[in-house]
Parts: C-alpha cells; structure tokens; sequence
C-alpha cells in the first residue's frame, strides 16, 4: 500500500489513502469538510476505455474529478522516481 497523501479538491485538501480488496485497488477520501468519505476505483468499460466510479456507485460526479486528479498526482510520482 502506498503512503496516504493529500490533493485539492474544490478549493479544500483531502487525505487519500490507496488500499487493496481482494484483486481491486481502491482509494478513500477523506474531505476536510463535512461530506462522507468517498471510495473510488478504476473501471474498464468493453473496449479497453477505463473511468473513475464510486464505490457503491452513487457519487459519479465526484468520483470522476477526484480520480483524475489522483491519476495527476500518480503520474507525477512516477515522473519523480524517474
């Protein structure tokens, strides 16, 4: 499991943590306001195209804008390590 780190998300950081249920990884939010904690994965539609869900699905909106910017925080990782 990597290390917990933080993003911004709509103007306010946000704690992820990456985690691993059974052949799935996931990622948990935790906002600094009040809303409830979001749990999202990648997805992969037929095809190959992949997205961001929530888990249980019911957040989408979010799922998708926290995903993308934690894939931007990955890839930059990545780039780091080189």
């Amino acid at each position: 499991m990597e290390q917990a780190f933080e993003i911004d998300y709509d103007g306010l950081p946000a704690q992820v943590s990456e985690h691993h249920l059974e052949d799935m990884r996931v990622f948990r939010i935790v906002f600094s306001d009040k809303r409830k904690p979001l749990i999202v994965t990648v997805a992969e539609k037929p095809g190959g195209k992949k997205w961001w869900t929530s888990v249980p699905q019911g957040r989408q909106q979010e799922a998708e804008e926290v995903g993308k910017l934690i894939a931007d925080y990955i890839r930059a990782r990545r780039k780091e390590k080189g």
